[in-house]
This record gives structure tokens, sequence and C-alpha cells, in this order.
């Protein structure tokens, strides 16, 4: 296995032959092997030590060169290294990873093979290698090297011996009672509220629909959330004509299960353990377990449906890829809005406010934020809901690093834990209220065929 790491060639470890460099916690393990990034969150000392026993290809991403004959070929700088010393740290507002880097091997520009010879080896989705992110493939580099048509016989890496960490095993609950009290001990200060989530296999991450990713660790959806919600707005136009906010509209998409960037959560602990529960999974025999996050945060970092910070990271979505890409957070605030992408995004934000000043504070767009929306939907209410909104390159609270704070419990017993549950009043038809729920339940209460 080796470190993967795409960056813009204004990084140190392009430039120099060794020295030190920080890179964002937000863009670490994309593109990753699911069983690899679980064992290596959060990011501990332990993980830290994983990923510098192993070797680094280092590259810029590609860049086309129009050749004779409209040949349309891309080139990369490539480097192979060592990286040592990893320190999550901070760097202004981001959380970053600052490490020691020595470049043991500079290829310098090559020119790369047509990304249909190594996209799917490499696992990489949509962006590519067009995109600044670190990943860990399970490859070895000289295999990568020829699947980019890199030519020429390389002495083998030796990486340090390390082995993956074991990741913490969860607390494990069957019944109310027992669930109950693990949440009652839940402690958390007066400065902060508690909400929860609960998910029906205990493997799933802690991010929303629009960044799941497939088995091999890349983006299903997220590099195309703008023509998404376009192209939902356009083909039923009446169904958000009582929506003000672009909030509102990220609320009801979210509702008829358009991948969007928010996150449900409850702050009825009840109804997260329903949602570990509804759904059952059987692999090998066995069924898969579900677990429920408890989320902490901080009562500041809570907004409501009305936010000015909270417009900003919804009116994001409607930004188009390409504009996204552009935004450089490295900016000063001054510098950031007076370029392009900014523009636009205010124009998109005056859609709605039209009293919004011409200032957005580029760390806003990078918040991950809890939300309290409007009750206006029946599902919220009798979910007690709130969302998780992920602004750009958010720092997932499974890293460890967030201003979100997670605990997890394991959840074995559906069956009984439902049934338990129904004695509290929480069932299908009151968590989904509807006529069809309420009428679907009522007929399982009366079926003589599970007397």
């Amino acid at each position: 296995m080796f470190n993967l790491i795409v960056a813009g060639d204004i990084y140190n470890f392009i430039k120099e032959d060794s020295g030190r460099e920080n890179f964002s916690v937000s863009r670490l393990l994309e593109s990753t092997p699911e069983d690899i990034r679980n064992n290596l969150l959060p990011l501990t000392d332990e993980s830290l030590e994983y990923l510098s026993s192993l070797p680094v290809l280092f590259m810029t991403e590609p860049e086309r060169e129009w050749g004779e004959d409209f040949d349309t070929s891309e080139y990369s700088e490539i480097r192979i290294g060592s990286i040592s010393d990893l320190k999550i740290t901070k760097l202004g507002r981001d959380t970053v990873i600052a490490f020691n880097f020595k470049i043991e091997r500079n290829l310098g520009k090559c020119k790369l093979n047509d990304e249909s010879h190594y996209s799917d080896a490499l696992s990489l989705g949509g962006f590519g290698l067009h995109r600044t992110h670190w990943s860990i493939k399970r490859l070895d580099i000289d295999t990568v090297l020829d699947l980019l048509g890199i030519e020429g016989q390389l002495p083998p890496v030796q990486p340090k011996k390390t082995n993956l960490p074991n990741k913490t095993e969860d607390i494990v609950i069957s019944d109310v009672n027992t669930y109950l009290d693990k949440v009652l001990k839940h402690n958390f200060d007066e400065d902060e509220e508690v909400f929860y989530r609960g998910h029906s296999d205990h493997r799933y991450e802690l991010e929303p629909s629009l960044y799941r990713k497939s088995p091999q660790g890349f983006f299903r959806y997220r590099q195309h959330e703008s023509e998404m919600i376009t192209e939902l707005l356009t083909v039923q136009p009446s169904e958000f004509t009582t929506d003000r906010y672009m909030l509102d509209k990220l609320v009801r998409m979210q509702h008829y299960g358009l991948p969007t960037r928010l996150l449900d959560v409850t702050t009825n602990p009840l109804i997260a353990l329903y949602f570990a529960c509804s759904s059952k999974k059987i692999e090998k025999g066995s069924e898969v377990d579900g677990n429920v996050i408890i989320i902490t945060t901080k009562k500041n970092q809570i907004k409501f449906f009305d936010s000015d910070t909270v417009s900003c990271i919804a009116n994001l979505s409607r930004l188009p890829e390409h504009l996204k890409k552009e935004l450089d957070f490295n900016l000063n605030k001054h510098e950031f809005n007076k370029t392009d992408p900014c523009a636009q995004l205010l124009h998109l934000i005056k859609d709605e406010k039209s009293y919004f000043k011409d200032v957005i504070e580029p760390s806003d767009l990078r918040s991950l934020l809890v939300v309290k929306g409007r009750m206006t939907n029946p599902r919220i209410n009798s979910q007690s809901g709130a969302f998780l909104i992920f602004g750009e390159d958010a720092v997932l609270p499974e890293t460890g690093f967030s201003e979100i704070k997670i605990k997890k419990i394991r959840i074995q017993n559906k069956s009984g834990l439902m049934k338990e549950l129904a004695r509290f009043g929480i069932n299908e038809s009151t968590v989904y209220p509807g006529i069809e729920k309420a009428a679907g339940e009522i007929a399982k209460k009366y079926d003589i065929s599970k007397i």
C-alpha cells in the first residue's frame, strides 16, 4: 500500500527535495477503501504512525498540453518519497496534518496515459486526479506508475513495518433500558447541546448523502450537486414555490430522496434508536449491527433556518463544480470576495436575501453546523429533527478533530428493540406521519398471521 497525495504545484513537496508541509484534514482519505478508512478514523497517534510507514506518491493535478495533431495528453509532476513526524494542528481556522517530507525520486513532468487506463484501478471516481486529496491505495507504486504510463525500471520502495490500527470497539446494547442508561449518563457541558443519529449499518459514515462513496472510496454524487438541484427545480417547480430559503429547498429535496449536503439528526434518542433498528441486513447468516451516534456540539455552533451563514453554505450547493474548485480559501476576505466564483455565490444568496451585504467570510463556507429548520414539514416535527449542514471540505466529526464530538453505541437485537420501542409509541406511523403509514401500522397490529 502507499499514500497518494495529489495537489497543486504550490506545495513544498512539489518544489523542494525536503521540508515540512501542511495538508488539510478535510481532504484526507478521499478515495480510500472503506475498511482502511474505518480503521484509521478517528485519527490517533497510531493512525498517523501508520500513514508515515507507507511510501508516498506525490503528484500534481494533471494539466493538458496541446501538442501536434491535436494531442490532448495530460502531464503531472511526479515524485516519490516518505513522510515523518505527522502532527494534527490548526492553521488559521483550518485543521491540518503537518509533516516532514523527503523526496527520494524526482521523476519530473511525466506524460500520463488516458484516464481510462488507471481510473478504475485507482478507484478515482468522477473527479479523477483533478482534485487535491490524500488517499491510501492497496497497490504498489510501481504498478501504479505502469498504469499511469510512466516508463523506466525503478528500485522498489521499502516501507516501514507498521500494522493497520484496529478500531476501538463501540459500546454494545440490545435492550432499551441499557440504551437509555447510556444516553442519560452521557456528560456534556452547559454550553453544549446533544443530538442523535441512527444508522442501520454500523459501518456507515457520518456524512450526508451527497458525500456517499462507492465501496472503492470515490464520490457517487458530489461532482454533480448543482446539476441535480437545477434539474429537480426545473421538472418540479411547483413543489418549491412556498420555500423562501435555499435551506428549505434542500430539506424538501432531502425528504424526496435527492442527495444533499444535509444530514438528518434528532433531539430524541428513541427516534435515533428506531432508525438504527428499522432496516435489517443479513450477511454470512448474521444480522448486521446498527449504531446510534451521540453528537455533542457547542450551542454557539447551532444555527436557525434564517442564519446568514446557513444561507451561504446552502447556496454553495447551486454553484457549479468548476466554480467550487476555483474558490481559494487561502485568500484574505477582501481578495476572496473579489473573485468571480464568490461574486456568483453572492448573486445566488441575494436571490433569497436582497439585504445581504456583499461580503462572505471564507471560513464560513467550510463550516460544519447544526441547523434547526422551520417546522413546516410534518416529518421534521415527528422526528424532532434538525440537520448537520456541511460546508465545502468541512472536517468530518469522524476524524476526531471537528468542533463536533461524537460517541457511538453499537445496536444488536433489532427486532426485540423495535417491539420495546413500540411500547413507547415509536413506530412507523409516528416516525413517518401520513395516512398510508398509519394504515400499514394498524394492519400489522391486527394481522392474525403474526399471532
